[in-house]
Order: C-alpha cells, then structure tokens, then sequence
C-alpha cells in the first residue's frame, strides 16, 4: 500500500510540474489581411526528445484556421540543457475590421490553457495571391498537362548534397475555374496513411507540423489554383543513397460518386561531399552570422558579452557550442547557448545563439575572428567555407600582471605583439608568461631554502 501510495505521489508531482511548464502565448492583436494571427503554447522539458503533445486550439470567430508550426529551443542553465518546444496556431481574417475576441482555451495534454477576450483590429491591404517558389524546370513539370484536378508530391531539391535540406510538400490543387463539385472522404484516416508511406528512410526530419489542412492560393501562368496542403517537412539525407518515393492516392468524391487521384513517384539522389578532414561533421547548408558586443572599446579588468547566433536553411543541431580557451590576454566564460529550429516560407531554419562573457587582462585591440569561427560545407558555393568574426575589441587602461607591461616603452616584445595581426597573434597566445614566471621564482626560492638548510647543519 505504502509503495502504491509512493507512486502515485511522484506521479502526482510529475502532473503538476507538467501542468505548470505550459504556458500560453497571445500573438499581435493588430494586423494586417496578408498577416496571420497566431495562438502559442510553450513548455519546457529536461529532455532532449520528447512525444508530441495532444493539442486542440479554439475556433476563432471571424478567422480561419491555417497550419500549425512547431519550434524548439536549447538554453544551457547551470551548466544543464533546457528545451522548450513552442507550437502555434495560425489564423487568417477574410475582412477587414474589429474582431471581438471572446474568451478562450487551448488544450494540451488535458491541460487548459486560458485566453481573456480581446479586440483584434484587421486593417485593409492588398491580398497578394502566393506564386509558385519552385524553379521553372519542377514548375513546368508540376503543371504540365494539368487542366482539371490533380494530386501532386513536390521537393525543393531532387539532387541535394548529404545533409543538406530538402522539402517535401504533398498538396491537391484544383483550379479556380473547376465547376465540378469535390469533396474530401474520410481525410482523417486516409492522410496519416498517406503521409506514413511518403516519409523517407534515412533522413533527419524537421516536420512543419500540419496538422490541418492548409488552404493558400496560387497562380501559374494566371492561372488561378487553390492548393490544398496536407502534408510539408524537410528532410537532411545521411548518406548518399537513392531515396524513393512512391506514388499515392487519394480518394474523393465528385458530387456522389467516388474518384481517385494519384500522384507521380519521386526519386531524391543526395550528392557526396566533397573529401575534407570535417567531412560529415559540419552542417551543410547556407549560413550567416550575426554577432554583437555589449562594448567594443573596455578597459582591462572590465567585462564585455558577445553574443553569435549563426542562422541558416542547414540542419544547425550539428553546430557545436563555441569552447573557446582563455589565454594571456583574454578570459572566456561561457554563459549560455540556445539552439532552436522553426519554418520560414518552404524551408526550416536554424538558429544557433551562443553567449559569451569577455573580461581582457590586457591592452591593445583583439580582433575576435582569431577566437571566433565556424566552419561548414556551402551549398551556395559548393565548398567547404568559414564563418569568422568581424567584431575588434580595443582594450586601454593597465595591465592585470604588472610585470608584464604591454603598453610599455621598454617592453618591445609586447609592444610588437600588439601590432602583430591577430592571426599571428593566436601563435603566441597558448604561452602563458605569468605561469613560466611564476615557476621560476618557486625553483629559485626551493634552491634558497636548500641552501639554507645545507648551511644550519655545517
């Protein structure tokens, strides 16, 4: 009985926890009708991987539901990863206006999440119809010979390099001008199989979270579609094998009578990277940096944050933190490090940001680029390429060891080392003078006291 009663405690508290990490998120109460209103939820866990949450957000009076988008972050927290997973809800206004909002809850995992009403002010622009994004040749080869209904499976790349990123989408687009009446039948059970037979093998995947259907429009060659999309995630190949995708079908209804559509299978041929001694563990993708300091210009003893986040469409997980040594100069400390993934437009980002404290223990101007780098294959340029700082740090005031003086006139050592590229400078900064000095002096002042006691036993 004690046992039960043990377990069901822990159980409880496990609950309670549970219920308290979840929060909710209310998005911009002012937009426009090419903007989304969005609803979120966080929570955050100690680990890594975690199931998929059950989840039911409210109707919105007035507004459409569109897809629901899932991120995650890493914070490091005394010295302990914390994730927190974020998903949300978007909607669409048909008209401008003032919404009355009323009260509202979300769900999750039996958990209610409450919303007070508000008003949400829609105001009127011009609704821009989306086009296409695929290039010309999987344009062409989309729409080709297509004039009424049809079922299609697309990919943003058919021949991307392992590791790189690639987006599947499984849509049904029927034209504007149809005058057939469609419907779906029985989506909720013909779509998860579906989906299960199109997901490749050997892939990472980063799923965009669909778990509606998401209605858009779109033109090709002004010709108006309205493409109905039940399934999108990116996938990063592991090696260089053939990924097939078969061909699937849909069944609906055309008035009463049941019609079948299918799509064209789909043949994905990752490419080898190129030889390299990082071959396989870097990202692979196209990146950029951007980076800041709390002061470029501090004096020693003084401490300064630097900040990176390195952002790009490459699965950014393989981005290992910055542990960067402190040597006779600088003085590192890392102070936290968030990695989060989440969809722009039909690709899935990644975002890697890192904090770091600075505190100099000596003067003269450091460029950071010597301390700072991340190395990665460029899909762009089709090479493997480095992301390098471009911040300087200028340090003035005295010296942290007094013996060593590196603004003095008499020092010509140091005073050279200050001119010195930081490139040649990153040569010196492992020997650490303080320490060899040190040293010395204990070997000088143990051969004293040996000498002292040779001379009180004669």
């Amino acid at each position: 009985m004690r046992r039960i009663f043990f377990f069901f405690t822990i159980f409880l508290i496990a609950f309670t926890e549970s219920r308290a990490q979840a929060t909710l998120l209310v998005g911009e109460k002012a937009i426009t009708l090419e903007e989304n209103f969005a609803l979120s939820f966080v929570f955050k866990s100690a680990n890594a991987s975690v199931e998929t949450p059950t989840y039911k957000f409210p109707e919105l009076p007035g507004l459409r539901k569109l897809g629901v988008s899932r991120s995650k972050a890493t914070d490091i927290q005394n010295g302990e990863p914390v994730y927190s997973y974020t998903f949300s809800q978007y909607y669409q206004a048909s008209n401008p206006g003032t919404l009355l909002i009323p009260p509202a809850e979300i769900i999750v995992n039996q958990q209610s999440l409450k919303m007070d009403g508000f008003a949400l002010q829609v105001s009127a622009s011009e609704q821009k119809e989306e086009v296409i994004e695929e290039n010309k040749a999987q344009i062409e080869e989309l729409f080709k010979g297509q004039n009424s209904v049809f079922l299609a499976l697309t990919s943003t790349q058919f021949q991307p390099y392992v590791g790189q990123g690639f987006t599947l989408k499984f849509s049904l687009f029927i034209p504007d001008d149809n005058s057939t009446r469609y419907s779906f039948d029985r989506n909720d059970i013909q779509i998860p199989a579906l989906i299960q037979k199109l997901r490749p093998k050997n892939c990472w995947e980063e799923s965009f979270g669909l778990q509606e259907v998401k209605v858009s429009k779109v033109v090709y060659k002004s010709k108006k579609y309205t493409e109905y999309r039940f399934f999108q995630s990116s996938y990063f190949a592991l090696d260089a094998k053939k990924i097939f995708i078969p061909s699937v079908s849909l069944q609906m209804l055309k008035n009463t009578e049941k019609v079948v559509f299918s799509s064209k299978p789909i043949v994905i041929s990752p490419k080898e990277l190129p030889n390299h001694p990082l071959k396989g563990k870097v990202p692979v993708g196209d990146f950029r940096l951007v980076e800041s300091l709390t002061g470029n210009q501090v004096q020693t003893g003084d401490s300064v944050v630097y900040v990176s986040s390195v952002i790009g469409d490459g699965n950014s997980i393989l981005w290992d933190a910055k542990l960067v040594e402190s040597d006779y100069f600088l003085n590192f400390s890392p102070l936290g490090t968030q990695s989060s993934v989440y969809p722009y437009g039909d690709k899935m980002l990644g975002n890697k940001t890192e904090k770091i404290l600075i505190i100099p223990s000596q003067p003269g101007k450091f460029a950071l680029k010597s301390y700072f780098d991340w190395i990665y294959f460029n899909t762009r340029t089709a090479s493997y390429d480095t992301l390098r700082s471009g911040m300087t740090l200028a340090v003035s005031g005295q010296p942290s060891d007094r013996v060593l003086n590196t603004q003095s006139e008499t020092m010509l050592l140091y005073r050279g080392l200050e001119k010195l590229a930081a490139e040649r400078v990153i040569g010196y900064r492992w020997m650490d003078w303080k320490q060899i000095f040190n040293a010395f002096l204990g070997l000088v002042l143990l051969w004293l006291v040996i000498l002292m006691i040779k001379a009180k036993r004669k």
